[in-house]
């Protein structure tokens, strides 16, 4: 009878659970949009023209005209002024060129002080308003759930035999 060495070798993976887990994320994204504002400002207006005339102070504007016409009068005055002088110059009773010339070297001039103006500035306006918009903000909000996640690895035997090619001899014993 011939006997085999025969050797056994095993292995033993434990049972194992592996869990993995991701926590939960949050994301929060803000957008800031506020206010608008639109601003349109008064348009004031100041009349100072009859102040200004009350006190002497004219406008270009009339100072023209008064000019204009004081140049009309003054060339009409002058036309009657030497029709007279010619016509004092005539007659009996005419008057010498010395007489004429110290009548007209004789003048008044009116004039007045004044200290408290007679009209006040006019003041007035237009428009002017305010345009108020409000936008909200806007948020944008991700969110991701907490993941677990598990793997299961099961126990294992593994069994090995070797058997050697040494042949042992054994004597038989004979009953």
């Amino acid at each position: 009878m011939q006997v085999y060495r025969i050797t056994l070798r095993y292995e033993i993976t434990v049972a194992q659970l592996l869990i993995k887990t991701t926590p939960s994320k949050l994301e929060i994204e803000t957008e800031k949009n506020g206010y608008e504002i639109e601003h349109h400002p008064i348009e004031m207006k100041l009349d100072n023209t009859k102040f200004f005339e009350s006190i002497g102070i004219k406008s270009m504007d009339k100072v023209l005209r008064e000019a204009a016409e004081y140049g009309k009068q003054a060339v009409i005055k002058s036309m009657k002024r030497y029709a007279e002088e010619k016509n004092a110059m005539l007659g009996p009773d005419s008057l010498t060129i010395a007489q004429i010339a110290a009548k007209r070297s004789i003048q008044t001039i009116a004039s007045a002080l004044k200290f408290i103006p007679e009209s006040k500035p006019e003041i007035s306006w237009e428009g002017g308003y305010l345009d108020i918009n409000y936008v909200k903000d806007e948020m944008k909000i991700s969110w991701s759930p907490p993941v677990i996640e598990y793997e299961y690895i099961p126990y294992s035997v593994k069994i090995y035999a070797e058997r050697t090619a040494e042949e042992i001899d054994l004597p038989i014993e004979s009953e």
